[in-house]
């Protein structure tokens, strides 16, 4: 039942992006900033970071910097402070691990997943990226719907043999779907394919990839610190939840960089 607690954060952010795409452009971008909220909270506690409140500062203000960048530049491509925001971010990393001195423990494992973390909140600002180019936004609503199909399929109780091949499939009916009944006057039906596709490749992934972190073992140090059963439970339950909570919002944030590309390419 926990897994389908990812697929709750994902269905509330992607119906807020959708909304706010005929609603506004300010609303469109608050509700960007939502997705990364949910990456900056939850990452550090899906991977163990050793600097949990740090690091979640960091992914926040970086989010919040590449969404605002995305928002004030006013020609094509609309992204071009992400590679300088990317490599500060690395900068920032770097020092950020260097301050818990030479001989800490697991600094690779650290210092890849705050990279990893700062590529995800950077790949947000690509749904404004996305918005703010000319013509019809129904891309934007297809490829949202596509995220939400998967992300149901990979959270059914069967093993990923059964549910990484429906997650691409269904997406791809759907997206066909809308794009005769619904959306056919904005969007391609070969077009409409290939973003269901790739979606349901993109859920698929995300969760083969990060899920099982999901089932890992607790933040050790904070249960290892704590005697009391009680607390143990109230960190189980905060980190279970923040896991889930970065699992529902990373396929969203990367999914905006497949809809930027294809608006780039076949618009």
């Amino acid at each position: 039942m926990i897994r389908w607690i990812r697929v709750v954060v994902a269905l509330a952010l992607a119906l807020a992006l959708s909304a706010s795409v005929y609603w506004g452009y300010t609303l469109f971008l608050l509700a960007t900033g939502l997705i990364v909220f949910g990456v900056a909270y939850g990452w550090p506690r899906l991977t163990d970071s050793p600097q949990p409140r740090a690091t979640s500062i960091m992914l926040g203000l970086f989010g919040v910097a590449g969404l605002l960048a995305a928002f004030r530049d006013d020609a094509a491509p609309y992204l071009d402070w992400l590679p300088v925001l990317a490599g500060l971010g690395l900068l920032w990393t770097f020092v950020q691990n260097l301050t818990r001195g030479m001989g800490a423990s697991d600094a690779v494992a650290n210092v890849s997943a705050q990279v990893a973390g700062v590529v995800i909140v950077l790949s947000a600002s690509t749904w404004v990226a996305a918005i703010t180019m000319p013509g019809d936004k129904e891309a934007i609503v297809v490829g949202l719907v596509s995220l939400i199909v998967a992300g149901c399929m990979t959270a059914l109780p069967w093993p990923a043999i059964y549910t990484s091949p429906l997650a691409i499939a269904m997406p791809v009916a759907v997206a066909g779907i809308l794009s005769v009944l619904i959306f056919k006057d904005a969007i391609s039906v070969p077009v409409s394919l290939v973003l269901g596709g790739i979606m349901g490749l993109l859920v698929a992934g995300v969760d083969r990839m990060l899920g099982l972190i999901a089932y890992s073992q607790y933040q050790a140090v904070s249960l290892e610190l704590s005697q009391n059963i009680e607390l143990k439970k109230n960190v189980e339950k905060a980190r279970s939840f923040a896991v889930q909570l970065a699992l529902g919002a990373a396929p969203i944030a990367l999914g905006g960089v497949v809809v930027y590309s294809l608006e780039r390419i076949a618009f």
